[in-house]
This record gives C-alpha cells, sequence and structure tokens, in this order.
C-alpha cells in the first residue's frame, strides 16, 4: 500500500509538472491587479500570473487553516475532557477490584465472582459444573449421574 502511495503521489507530480511547462508563457506573463479601497485611493501592481496564482493558493490554504482552528481546539478540549473522566472511572474500577481483594482474601473463597455455586462446590458438592450458575433450575443429583454418566467419575456403570 505505501508503494501504491507514493506512484500515486508521483503520477500527480508529474502531471502538475506537465501542466506548468506546457503553460510556461501564460505563467510568465505580466498582470496587473488593480485594488480600489476608497479609503485609500486605488492600488495597482504588476505580477506574473503563476505568482499570483501562486499567492491565492496560499491564501486559501491560510483560510482554511484558520477555520480548522476554533473546531481543533473545541475537539481537543473534548478530548481532555473525556480522557479526564476515563482516568476517574479507571481510579473507581481499581478501588473497587482492591476492596473485592479484600473481600475474597478475609472470606477465603471467590464468592462474588462465581456466585454461591462456586460456594457449594468448594464446600464438598459435585465438580460437574452447576446448572444453577448458568441460570436453570438444578436437576436432582440422580437425574445428572443417569444423564450423564462419564461426567460423575465416582459412580462406577
Amino acid at each position: 500500500m505505501k508503494k501504491v502511495k507514493i506512484l500515486l503521489w508521483l503520477v500527480i507530480l508529474g502531471l502538475l509538472a506537465l501542466g506548468v511547462y506546457q503553460n510556461l508563457e501564460v505563467l510568465k506573463k505580466q498582470v496587473a491587479l488593480n485594488l480600489d479601497l476608497w479609503v485609500l485611493g486605488p492600488y495597482e501592481a504588476e505580477l506574473r500570473f503563476g505568482v499570483m496564482l501562486l499567492g491565492l493558493f496560499i491564501a486559501g490554504l491560510l483560510i482554511a487553516y484558520f477555520f480548522s482552528l476554533a473546531h481543533r481546539f473545541k475537539t481537543r478540549k473534548t478530548i481532555r475532557k473525556l480522557n479526564d473522566s476515563l482516568e476517574a472511572e479507571r481510579k473507581k474500577v481499581s478501588e473497587l477490584e482492591s476492596r473485592l481483594g479484600h473481600q475474597i482474601i478475609s472470606t477465603g473463597t471467590d464468592e462474588s465472582a462465581t456466585g454461591p455455586a462456586a460456594a457449594a462446590t468448594s464446600a464438598g458438592g459435585s465438580d460437574a459444573p452447576s446448572a444453577a450458575s448458568a441460570g436453570k433450575a438444578a436437576e436432582p443429583e440422580e437425574k445428572k449421574a443417569d444423564a450423564h454418566p462419564a461426567e460423575n467419575p465416582d459412580e462406577k456403570p
């Protein structure tokens, strides 16, 4: 993609150079620039046409730049505000994680992260995943053993 971009720019610059070369006679002509300011009187300047075109192009670039400054400043201010709020939210998250970590250490189990089913499992329940943790009604233990004998390694067929 980088080579295609370079090639495209070379083609554009080549066409621009070709246009300048073919119109050199026109671009070198002297033209009179007249500006009548009623307060200061008329102003007249002799310029080459190419210099005048270049000056108008630069003036257009400057006008576009200055008109976009207000939008840039507003965008920069918005980004700063959003970054500040993001940092505040990250502080809240880290504070909550540290509180959660202290609770886990004090109780010795991770009940808050996996729910009450994990506490029952760690207290001597089945090693199979609990249906209650998935939001379903728990099946009786006998039905589980009949339905999936391979999941219960304690029972022999």
